[in-house]
């Protein structure tokens, strides 16, 4: 494990090395009249927030990570190369060792006779009936486990959520929900009964859209979707199953990560080719602020405890933390290529590194990072 323990506050325009090296050295509508971009985020003269990370190697392909409050620990996806994927892996982790309790590979995909597994990439824990949702990408495909001990319980057939990608669990209504970029639908599921629902079609201005991450807002029904190829931001009454909003995300180029702030009603999307967070209100769509974080601000993650937000920069290989004013409290080199962050109920925020190559020893890690106020 290597570790870095960081104590004075951060100034703005500095690059912070987190966890040895972050290494040492991933109702209505709003209008289709175009939206002028948001003001650029508040500068805090002097950030508030310390920062302390740690990290650990883990497997080969690392996508993303959830926490389990129920079993208390983590649950992360990894997958190796392009088709035929054969090394892909399903790790329970402790989060007090940062050590990796059991893995699983997942089955062969039925029908190919090349070796290709039901590789994992996205992921969520279902602590209502003590499981964990997958999503098999490469064959269109969600898979159930159990969080005990991993075993599966249900693998879906292939094709029935083309390019799954993001998978979300509403504890509330039984629903697995997942979107997919290759269709404009998030694909329901019944978490009770296992089985395949209606879908829900997102309707947007003009082309359509590509529905990558999901946020939730459990508390006023409301689930989140942001697509890739149009800049808007989908809002679904999770009560009824139908969207009800759609915000332009002015200003938003190549948005894939999405997170909210239900004490607030504010959005946050993180989009790669313009590297920003653009943070909207989520009761009208207006867009508040822009933060510039990183190249390939690929990912977003909201801490509700210490009201501060997580951005995964990939090109950029940083994390960058904002509170949620926007003002940037901290921001660090990752190593590699930042892919996923979930934060757990303490407030503190797993990241997943990726390599950028097979000889890259600061990728394939596991990130711990905590908050203090100053």
């Amino acid at each position: 494990m290597t570790s870095t323990t960081l104590r004075r506050p951060l100034a703005r325009a500095v690059q912070i090395l987190l966890a040895g090296a972050f290494l040492g050295l991933a109702a209505g509508c709003a209008t289709t009249e175009p939206v002028p971009p948001p003001p650029p985020a508040p500068i805090a003269a002097v950030p508030t927030w310390t920062i302390d990370a740690h990290s650990v190697a883990l497997v080969p392909g690392v996508y993303q990570v959830a926490y389990s409050q129920r079993a208390q620990r983590l649950y992360v996806a990894s997958a190796v190369g392009r088709p035929p994927v054969r090394e892909s892996r399903l790790l329970k982790i402790d989060p007090a060792t940062m050590r990796i309790e059991a893995a699983i590979t997942p089955p062969l995909q039925a029908g190919r006779q090349d070796g290709q597994v039901q590789a994992i990439y996205g992921i969520a824990v279902d602590d209502a009936h003590g499981q964990v949702w997958t999503t098999n990408t490469r064959s269109g495909s969600v898979a159930v486990y159990r969080q005990s001990d991993l075993a599966l319980v249900k693998q879906f057939p292939d094709e029935v959520t083309p390019h799954s990608r993001d998978v979300l669990i509403d504890a509330a209504h039984d629903r697995a929900y997942v979107s997919s970029p290759a269709s404009n639908v998030i694909h329901v599921f019944d978490t009770a009964t296992l089985q395949a629902v209606p879908g829900i079609t997102l309707s947007g201005a003009g082309e359509m859209p590509k529905p990558m991450s999901l946020a939730l807002d459990a508390a006023r029904q409301r689930l989140y979707a942001v697509s890739l190829n149009t800049a808007e931001v989908f809002a679904i009454d999770t009560a009824t199953g139908r969207q009800v909003a759609r915000y332009a995300v002015p200003g938003a180029v190549g948005a894939s990560g999405i997170a909210v702030d239900s004490q607030a009603q504010r959005i946050y999307v993180a989009s790669q080719k313009s590297g920003d967070v653009i943070v909207l209100d989520a009761r009208d769509g207006r867009a508040l602020w822009r933060v510039a974080t990183g190249d390939g601000a690929l990912n977003v993650a909201f801490d509700p405890l210490h009201r501060l937000a997580y951005v995964a920069n990939r090109g950029a290989g940083t994390i960058t933390v904002l509170d949620d004013m926007g003002v940037i409290q901290a921001q660090g080199a990752s190593g590699s290529a930042p892919n996923h962050i979930a934060v757990d109920p303490q407030g503190t925020a797993w990241t997943l590194i990726k390599t950028k190559g097979r000889d890259d020893p600061n990728g394939d890690r596991l990130l711990r990072i905590e908050a203090h106020a100053k």
